[in-house]
């Protein structure tokens, strides 16, 4: 099952973005769904599996703009 990571900053979630993908954990940003009503436009997608090492990342990031997580 893939998972969302959304955002309300774009710069902040490409940041992440990086931050994940050098942790060599597999990633891709796209669009964010419109449904969601929220964010900067970018979410990050993930396998579900990965979702408390992302979690770690996203915390030692100190993310303010951190929205949630929300299942595809």
């Amino acid at each position: 099952m893939d998972t969302l990571a959304v955002f309300r900053s774009r710069s902040e979630a490409l940041l992440i973005f990086r931050r994940i993908s050098n942790a060599r954990i597999a990633c891709s940003t796209i669009n964010s769904p419109v449904a969601l009503g929220y964010g900067c436009g970018i979410s990050i997608i993930f396998h579900h599996s990965q979702m408390e090492k992302i979690k770690l990342i996203i915390q030692n990031c100190h993310s303010t703009s951190f929205i949630g997580f929300f299942n595809k």
